[in-house]
């Protein structure tokens, strides 16, 4: 048992450095995270400008059409104006050029205000556009160097799973696989020495009669926490000369 106890061990060793490396690699997500959020935070930005810009635009245009109508009714009112002979056809004539010039004037200064409007967001979009176009350059090195050490992680990744899985040739089928669902429900070391006469995990008392059968090289399974437990050899002592 002894071989199988040092096989055992050499694997959890290996997973706990396949774990070590999961954990950075888990670890760069956050980092893109933060940048994605930048940038579409950026591209929300630029699509409300850009959508603001298109309704005004919409209503810019219906606004120049409603001034180019009373324009038109005007110019009718001052012809029909010039047109007539008599006073009391004078007057109404002159009362209908006054509404429309008043009517042309508020449709004109509405559109004067939407004209203002629409460079304003115009100006707006294109602020926020450049903005997404240097987040771009600033962000760059950032993402370049998470790339680069998940690169670099995943080939330690690959080296490493190769190694764990040639470790875990030397390891008994069956002890294997109680390794294994320990070591996948802890999501950590799975295997851990006797602690005097405890479980060197949970620190729960063993009896007498297994922690016999670990001193004798068998690996158990502690009965409160579930882990495997092996009583680690005895330091050898040295000799005294006579």
């Amino acid at each position: 048992m002894t071989d199988q106890l040092d096989a055992l061990l050499a694997l959890q060793t290996a997973d706990d450095g396949l774990q070590a490396l999961e954990t950075r690699l888990a670890a760069l997500a956050p980092r893109l995270a933060t940048l994605d959020a930048e940038r579409q935070a950026a591209e929300k930005a630029a699509a409300g400008a850009r959508q603001a810009l298109e309704r005004e635009s919409e209503r810019h245009t219906h606004l120049s059409e409603r001034a180019g109508e009373f324009r038109r009714m005007n110019d009718r009112a001052v012809s029909q104006l010039d047109q007539v002979r008599k006073a009391h056809h004078a007057s109404a004539a002159g009362a209908q050029v006054d509404i429309s010039r008043r009517a042309l004037a508020d449709a004109e200064a509405e559109l004067h205000a939407s004209g203002v409007r629409l460079a304003s967001l115009q100006t707006a979009l294109e602020g926020a556009e450049q903005r997404i176009g240097a987040m771009e350059s600033e962000q760059a090195p950032a993402r370049e160097a998470v790339e680069s050490e998940r690169s670099e992680i995943e080939r330690e990744l690959g080296d490493a799973r190769t190694a764990r899985a040639a470790l875990a040739r030397h390891v008994e089928t069956r002890l294997l696989a109680r390794y294994d669902r320990v070591r996948s429900r802890r999501r950590g070391p799975a295997v851990f020495p006797l602690h005097h006469f405890t479980c060197g995990n949970c620190d729960t008392a063993i009896p007498t009669q297994r922690r016999a059968g670990m001193t004798a090289g068998n690996i158990e399974v502690c009965e409160s926490c579930g882990v495997l437990l092996y009583a680690a050899p005895a330091p050898a002592t040295a000799g005294h000369a006579g």
